[in-house]
């Protein structure tokens, strides 16, 4: 356990070192092209290897050191009248650390508006088929409140060692491809996109970072 923990803490170590490097960040992400990605993969992309593995390492090792009153349940009963799905598993926004990860994921579409939380899935969370069209009111820099539409939806899988058979697995609706999360590996999709998430069917934690890229205004019914 003790040898863990220094592993841990080494990892972390080497994450915050990496994340809060602009130079370094800005030249890994500048490999990425996500607008030509998404319309060469028909409107979806994959990145395996998305950033380099000791960041990888110390972003999970993060977010496995979250408290338990950090996490907020994210749930809703189905209501069409709301388009609301049936869907839980745990989120945060405000975690220690987070905020580093959140700013260099931005790099990624740079200039765009955004919004990101580290994710956990435990057993029977998931997500019903839904397309995640929805909007989202953004406090400018000025104060002005801008209504905005999702674009991009972005998953970092930080799990390592996931299968199939354990649950919590992206299913592309329009195609019927099966994403299982693979350690270090981001998913992009433009929006909509009708897809789902498998319930986790085991007694251990799936963690990612996902969330959306937006454009102010309404963009779709």
């Amino acid at each position: 356990m003790a040898a863990a923990a220094r592993n841990s803490k080494a990892a972390q170590i080497a994450f915050k070192k990496w994340i809060n490097n602009p130079s370094k960040v800005m030249a890994w992400m500048a490999k990425y092209d996500i607008d030509r990605m998404l319309k060469e993969g028909d409107g979806l992309a994959k990145i395996p290897n998305f950033l380099p593995e000791k960041v990888a390492d110390g972003a999970l090792a993060m977010i496995e050191s979250y408290k338990d009153e950090v996490w907020n349940e994210t749930s809703a009963d189905r209501d069409p009248s709301t388009n609301n799905i049936v869907h839980k598993f745990w989120s945060t926004k405000q975690a220690p650390g987070l905020q580093d990860l959140v700013r260099a994921m931005s790099v990624l579409m740079p200039g765009r508006l955004h919004t990101f939380s580290a994710g956990k899935y435990v057993r029977t969370n998931h997500i019903e088929p839904h397309d995640d069209r929805a909007y989202a009111d953004v406090v400018m820099e000025d104060g002005k409140v801008v209504q905005c539409s999702r674009d991009v939806a972005v998953i970092w899988y930080l799990t390592k060692d996931w299968q199939e058979s354990y649950g919590g697995v992206l299913i592309d609706c329009e195609t019927g491809d099966n994403h299982v999360p693979e350690f270090n590996t981001l998913v992009a999709f433009r929006i909509p996109r009708y897809h789902q998430v498998t319930a986790v069917a085991i007694d251990r934690p799936r963690y990612s970072v996902f969330g959306w890229f937006l454009l102010p205004g309404i963009h779709y019914d």
